[in-house]
């Protein structure tokens, strides 16, 4: 249990590791503080002598102090044209500082830092999936799997609800026929966030886009693509669709609905905590044992100003619970 972190220091050419167990989730509203509190924060946080195992890393920060350079990924970027946005409101918050967004995770990563982090991780086995499982399967009104064929005819676009893209790019090349027989679909709008992931196949230029960073996928899958590029990385949904040269203008965000994701993305939770939430779970589950990284709770320090804010709300919301019994 835990939203877990790395962020790795670069000062002085050395690097040092850092761990939070909580705050990946908030990494995005973390940097959104400026470079002064989010390193102020970051050396509050437990040193460690090495990177998470890639299956338990929710989110990743390095910052090279030394030549001003700021690197990270999270799990919780999402839709493309919030991010971009961020990326655009971040730079303001970082003058002077290059920024990246690793869009391929731990793959970039591991080059910036010369760990040899990848080859030292374990490969998880892909789902398999058989051809009922895909002709059978039905869309789900939640949101669904997105996939683009282009084909010299024509592009066709599909949905699929409840099956991974790692196990129908693990079917095979074949599964380019199955997905063709299926009904047909108008790509839907980013903003309605019904979009759980992105396929993209170009029978034309024999490349394959998806719009998540899997770490192992194309390792396994390679051999049944033959002749296949592969492309991965938290794009999103619009990003995926551009890097395939797919018209987005008018399915893409509004400006307006993207300022309001955005203030959603930065907004700080300092709600959560450790001690408490153990107590609690105490009480019904006895015997269980939590690790001492569990009751981490290093968060960047507050100014004054959101001190002075954070009481006020709590007295108003005092205020109106009271008058509510």
């Amino acid at each position: 249990m835990g939203q877990r972190a790395n962020y790795i220091l670069i000062e002085d050419d050395k690097q040092v590791i850092h761990y939070n167990h909580w705050r990946a989730n908030c990494i995005a509203s973390d940097l959104y503080l400026g470079e002064k509190r989010f390193i102020e924060f970051v050396r509050e946080c437990k040193t460690t002598n090495g990177l998470l195992d890639v299956v338990w890393m929710e989110g990743c920060v390095i910052v090279n102090i030394d030549r001003r350079l700021l690197f990270f990924w999270s799990l919780h970027f999402d839709a493309t044209s919030v991010t971009y946005l961020y990326l655009e409101e971040l730079q303001n918050k970082w003058k002077n500082w290059s920024i990246k967004l690793l869009y391929n995770r731990m793959y970039e990563a591991d080059h910036i830092l010369n760990l040899n982090y990848i080859s030292q991780q374990e490969k998880l086995q892909l789902i398999d999936c058989v051809k009922s499982e895909i002709v059978e399967n039905e869309i789900s009104e939640l949101g669904n799997t997105i996939v683009v064929i282009i084909t010299a005819e024509k592009t066709y676009i599909t949905q699929l609800g409840f099956i991974s893209i790692e196990a129908v790019l693990n079917y095979g090349e074949s599964v380019i026929s199955i997905l063709l027989s299926k009904n047909q679909y108008e790509l839907p709008k980013e903003e309605d966030d019904k979009v759980f992931e992105v396929l993209v196949v170009n029978t034309l230029r024999r490349e394959i886009i998806i719009d998540k960073s899997e770490f192992g996928l194309w390792e396994q899958i390679q051999r049944k693509w033959e002749g296949y590029s592969f492309t991965m990385g938290d794009f999103g949904y619009i990003g995926a669709l551009k890097l395939a040269d797919i018209d987005v203008e008018s399915i893409k965000m509004s400006p307006y609905t993207a300022k309001v994701k955005l203030a959603e993305l930065v907004k700080r939770t300092e709600d959560f905590n450790p001690v408490g939430f153990a107590k609690s779970f105490l009480k019904k589950e006895k015997d269980v044992k939590f690790s001492p990284d569990f009751f981490d709770n290093v968060n960047p320090k507050q100014t004054i100003i959101e001190k002075i804010t954070r009481v006020i709300k709590m007295l108003v919301d005092n205020f109106k619970t009271g008058s509510n019994k």
